[in-house]
């Protein structure tokens, strides 16, 4: 899985930090609407693991398990679900369902799908499933998920695997179960139909175009013009412009926190430099640079996910105390903070806070790419970090972040952070079945990675989708805009 994929979708947060008509005739309500967003599908494969392509696949793929709105698990292609023993899963499966081909779907599909996302080559979702023994089917609509240790995560690891019919190679014409099929391609545009045959209730739109509009002042004028009626990524310096011509804009939390995260072999691995960056950083990072939609974190977890907890004390600036922090390290402190290109403006604030307490910083902006490669390989003093909690559970990111690096764990530990204690604990929580006992060892990993100063939580993302009046939409917390789920006002 590459960095980039999976820790923060740069371009939500640059949205943010670097920002400081007429309605049009209605539209003709049931038989076409248009959805924008600001990057364009990069793949079709229902093996993708890549937020951006699912925001256009989930309309056409379903899965054996869905969340709702707001992260509870629901009956997907599969109807029931339950747990043998600590190491067997066993899931009955929709009958009566067909593909967009035509096909009816059974358990020969499911199987065939899980163990293409585990082992197909390119499938990003064979990490994800590591821990996955064995699918067996053991009636036409029933099957069994082996795994090699008892795994906490395993519902919300099946929320990101699609499926697809027994034998389907050719992923560039999508085939699935949805409520919507693809009907053309057209100038980078997906034009979805409604499928007929869906085993679910009819949406209400019969046609639906998916489309992406890179240039922000080009967003604004599509949806003031009517030419898209629902738009993610809504330009944060435009949503007065928006509300004024009665176009609903709501902000949502992204599952989207960032970071500043320090090298443990470098001079930072001196905890009273750790305890004075975090006295004399600035908590207004959010409110200065989000333009009202980043919102200031303490914690680790994202809001709404498995994890988030209120308990934790927020970071408040104290020069004094950062002072006395800095004055226990002899000598001059000169670090070079890594960020993407993109961030100067949030890099050159924390220059500026750290050198009133004596902190010598040299901003390095990169290509993502040489950002990317400079964390992974431990060479950076310390660096901005995002990360996407795309499992809407925090131990996604302790596995992979904060775990040493050892097997599976800590592929993107850059910061030679080794924690003998913490691995135990983050090994632990993820075997552990029980939610309440997990919960409670989520809570003191937290507690003890915060107490270090592993890293330092600055703020977490808002994404802001615009509306056209004429429609009714709830925000989903996983970031999907689900054709299916937009109805015309009076339905």
């Amino acid at each position: 899985m590459k960095l980039s994929r999976k820790f923060l979708c740069l371009s939500l947060v640059f949205s943010l930090l670097l920002s400081s008509c007429s309605t049009g005739r209605g539209f003709a309500g049931g038989e076409k609407i248009s959805i924008a967003y600001a990057e364009p599908i990069s793949g079709f494969s229902p093996t993708t693991y890549d937020s951006n392509n699912k925001k256009y696949i989930s309309n056409i793929y379903e899965t054996l398990v869905h969340y709702d709105k707001t992260f509870n698990y629901e009956t997907g292609l599969a109807t029931s679900w339950g747990r043998y023993d600590d190491l067997t899963w066993e899931f009955r499966l929709r009958e009566g369902v067909l593909f967009h081909d035509g096909g009816t779907f059974d358990a020969d599909d499911a199987v065939y799908s899980l163990e293409a996302a585990m082992g197909v080559e390119n499938s990003q979702l064979s990490s994800l499933l590591s821990n996955f023994e064995k699918i067996e089917k053991v009636e036409p609509y029933k099957i069994r998920i082996y795994t090699k240790k008892p795994d906490p995560l395993l519902l919300n690891k099946l929320v990101n695997v699609y499926i697809f019919p027994s034998g389907y190679e050719d992923f560039d014409n999508p085939d699935g179960t949805g409520p919507y099929f693809l009907q053309s391609i057209a100038g980078g545009d997906l034009n979805l139909q409604r499928f007929d045959q869906y085993w679910g209730p009819a949406p209400f739109f019969k046609n639906v175009t998916l489309t992406a509009i890179t240039n922000p002042d080009e967003r604004l004028q599509a949806i003031l013009s009517n030419k898209v009626q629902v738009l993610a990524n809504v330009p944060p310096q435009y949503v007065e412009a928006l509300k004024e011509q009665s176009i609903n804009v709501s902000a949502f939390p992204s599952l989207e926190v960032s970071y500043l995260m320090f090298n443990f072999q470098g001079v930072f691995r001196d905890q009273n430099l750790r305890e004075a960056v975090n006295s004399a950083l600035g908590t207004n990072y959010a409110e200065k640079f989000g333009a009202g939609y980043l919102r200031s974190t303490s914690q680790f977890a994202a809001l709404g996910i498995f994890g988030y907890s209120k308990t934790f004390a927020d970071r408040s600036q104290n020069i004094e105390k950062a002072l006395e922090y800095r004055n226990l390290h002899e000598g001059d402190v000169n670090v070079t903070l890594d960020i993407p290109i993109g961030l100067e403006e949030l890099g050159g604030q924390i220059k500026e806070n750290l050198a009133d307490v004596n902190i010598i910083v040299t901003v390095n902006a990169s290509e993502p790419d040489e950002f990317e490669n400079k964390i992974l390989q431990g060479q950076s003093d310390f660096y901005f970090f995002g990360w996407k909690y795309d499992l809407a559970d925090v131990s996604d990111f302790f596995e992979t972040v904060i775990h040493g690096q050892e097997g599976n764990f800590g592929k993107f530990n850059g910061m030679n952070y080794a924690n003998s204690q913490v691995d135990e604990y983050i090994e632990d929580a993820s075997e552990i079945l029980d939610s309440a006992q997990r919960r409670n060892l989520i809570q003191l990993i937290t507690k003890e990675i915060l107490d270090e100063r592993v890293g330092i939580p600055l703020f977490e993302a808002e994404v802001l989708y615009g509306l056209r009046p004429e429609l009714l939409w709830e925000i989903r917390l996983d970031g999907l805009i689900l054709a299916s789920e937009i109805v015309g006002k009076g339905v």
